[in-house]
């Protein structure tokens, strides 16, 4: 079974820079927006389509009680192919997962490195700003939207709480440096 790391991540913390260096340094794939275009393959939609709902639980109320795949909300159809895609590139390959509800998808897998990235509100909004070159009428707020997106679609779709790091193996502050945490996580992979 190859070892695998799964990344989730508060929004403007840096997730991605950081699973792009753990990759360079080891030498493996890592997939974020890879497994939506996957999983709209699958699913024979189109990837603006899934991209919309990838983030965003369906209502309670459009629930069906049935166990017909094609009849879930799409919403659904959604979190439970990309779960698929993440369980089969799992399964094949030592790889990151920058994905939110990895580490809950893969929690019966030996081998998985779960990690947390966060960091305080201002050096998100900093990032969002400088790095990421992003502009938004309020930072402060969108972040805080993209949060509460995560937050709940992670618990609907998981039995686990957002803030709750007793799931990860390794939850650490951004602010540390994306370098450090790198290396962090590639001794830590090293080391199962």
């Amino acid at each position: 079974m190859p070892k695998i790391i799964t990344i989730s991540r508060d929004y403007g913390s840096g997730g991605r820079l950081i699973a792009q260096r753990v990759a360079e340094k080891l030498g493996i794939v890592y997939y974020d927006n890879e497994i939506l275009d996957l999983a709209a393959k699958e699913l024979g939609v189109d990837v603006d389509a899934i991209r919309e709902v990838a983030n965003q639980p369906s209502s309670r109320f459009a629930y069906s009680f049935t166990s017909d795949f094609s009849t879930l909300p799409f919403n659904d159809q959604v979190y439970t192919m990309q779960s698929s895609v993440i369980r089969h590139l799992a399964q094949h390959d030592p790889c990151i997962i920058v994905n939110g509800c990895a580490n809950y998808v893969l929690e019966d897998l030996p081998h998985v490195i779960r990690v947390f990235i966060h960091a305080p509100l201002d050096s998100r909004i900093k990032r969002v700003e400088e790095e990421y070159k992003e502009e938004h009428k309020d930072i402060k707020k969108y972040i805080h939207r993209q949060d509460k997106k995560r937050h709940h679609y992670y618990e609907y779709y998981s039995t686990y709480k957002w803030d709750d790091f007793s799931h990860f193996d390794l939850a650490v502050n951004s602010d540390l440096g994306i370098e450090n945490i790198a290396d962090m996580i590639v001794k830590a992979y090293n080391g199962i």
